[in-house]
């Protein structure tokens, strides 16, 4: 029984760490390496199922490629319940390399997204929100995210957008959006009000503005304010905001008020910060971390 819906893109990521950047045209022996599913929706599901013990639903384009297959064993090894939106297609599931200095705690990224991969929305999918208490979107499959938003709005089912980067997609899904995520990045274009006025105007209730290491700004309905980030050691920056967003969605449909989830997620995410790939972190949960 799912819990959660994920909706949007899935990689296959290839992470090696290192002790600082290699020069240009050089070749470095790499400390150690991670392989794995990633993408934000991927990662998100990923840290709900660790954190909940559920089986969240996760809609997203594999098709049948040797490399999905990959992606579909890392999801199914961390309790991700994968629905292919293209079933039988041939495409490469993108790939990112991911290069991690760990003297300094950063990480540089090649990849590619899902933009030359079309994934069509199919009701006949809609199956697992029927037993979802939230679902979270990333905006990266257009057809899905609207799908799915617009199925789960009907059934008033809390939308959560992951809001990266701005993408053309977003102005007729953020009407949709009962809580968005934002990173300090996300500009729509055209605003010249404050960026919680603006999203407000948009129908948005709740929202909240990662800023890397430094607070997590907010604003609801009631009341705006700041929430400080755990200090950490960090080793591997890689899809920590995935990760919080997933720990938002687990600690949310706990009953957390939103400030409250927010705080825990961010706790979940440093710690993951901590650990080399996407993964690591969940054997160094404590006990108490999933209530």
């Amino acid at each position: 029984m799912a819990t959660a819906v994920f909706v949007g893109l899935s990689t296959l990521d290839i992470a090696y760490s290192v002790a600082r950047y290699p020069q240009e045209d050089s070749k470095t022996r790499a400390q150690d390496q991670f392989l794995g599913a990633g993408g934000p929706a991927a990662n998100a599901a990923v840290a709900y199922a660790a954190l909940s013990g559920r089986t969240p639903a996760l809609v997203t384009a594999l098709g049948e490629h040797q490399l999905a297959q990959l992606i579909r064993q890392d999801l199914d090894d961390f309790g991700v319940a994968p629905i292919d939106a293209t079933p039988g297609a041939r495409h490469r599931p993108p790939v990112s390399s991911i290069v991690v200095a760990t003297e300094t705690g950063t990480r540089t990224v090649v990849s590619v997204d899902g933009s030359q991969i079309v994934a069509p929305f199919d009701p006949a999918h809609l199956g697992p929100i029927n037993d979802a208490s939230v679902v979270l979107v990333d905006g990266h499959y257009p057809e899905l995210a609207f799908g799915f938003a617009t199925a789960a709005r009907t059934r008033g089912i809390p939308v959560i957008l992951d809001a990266g980067r701005w993408r053309n997609s977003h102005a007729g899904l953020l009407p949709l959006v009962d809580i968005a995520i934002c990173s300090k990045d996300f500009a729509p274009p055209g605003r010249t009000d404050d960026l919680f006025d603006h999203l407000h105007a948009q129908g948005v209730r709740y929202v909240a503005v990662t800023h890397g290491d430094e607070p997590i700004t907010y604003s609801t309905p009631d009341e705006r304010g700041a929430i400080e980030v755990p200090p950490a050691a960090a080793v591997d920056t890689l899809g920590a905001g995935d990760i919080l967003h997933g720990a938002f969605c687990h600690y949310r449909v706990a009953g957390q008020p939103f400030p409250q989830a927010l705080r825990s997620a961010a706790a979940i995410a440093t710690l993951s910060c901590a650990h080399l790939g996407t993964r690591e972190w969940i054997r160094a949960l404590p006990d108490h971390a999933s209530r």
